[in-house]
């Protein structure tokens, strides 16, 4: 009978470790899928036409993107409630989906957005690539240009959209 106390005991400290293991394995897994993710290559195209490379759009501090869809309004509403904040610097950028035309004709009707940078999906890759299942998305890019965090859709309310932009911007706060 001692010999089989004991070997509960050892068995009890190896049912112990397991499940301690087994925790940090889900933990772990758990903080990767919730943790910043790399930004991924996109083919992206500046207001100018020229090629734009996201690495150079905001290095060293936490930046916002937006994306919407150049072709469907309902896309772009909160572009009508958002006004650059002092402080903001270039911190935001506008990736619009669609073709060219569209995308002039979105930065003609949203030119009150002084200071933001607009980009255009030059192939059509980057809602699949941004892993976004729809529009409008906003994104916290981290300082190591990671995305930290994502919505999709963006608050109804004015102050509350412009008061989540800033906190990225001037805290590093979603």
């Amino acid at each position: 009978m001692g010999g089989w106390v004991h070997e509960m005991k050892f068995s009890s400290k190896q049912c112990i470790v397991a499940a301690l293991l087994c925790a940090a394995a889900v933990t772990a897994t758990a903080a990767e899928r919730t943790g910043a993710r790399a930004f991924p290559a996109l083919a992206l195209a500046g207001q100018d036409g020229a090629p734009a490379v996201v690495g150079a759009l905001h290095p060293g501090s936490p930046w916002v993107l937006l994306v919407v869809d150049a072709g469907r309004a309902r896309t772009q509403t909160a572009l009508a409630r958002l006004a650059p904040q002092p402080g903001w610097g270039d911190g935001v950028q506008v990736l619009a989906l669609g073709d060219d035309a569209a995308f002039q004709a979105l930065q003609l009707r949203y030119r009150q957005l002084s200071g933001v940078h607009w980009l255009r999906d030059a192939d059509g890759s980057a809602m699949r690539a941004l892993r976004l299942p729809g529009l409008p998305a906003m994104l916290g890019i981290d300082a190591e240009g990671r995305i930290a965090w994502q919505n999709t859709g963006m608050p109804a309310d004015t102050a509350r959209l412009q008061a989540q932009v800033s906190s990225w911007l001037k805290e590093g706060q979603p």
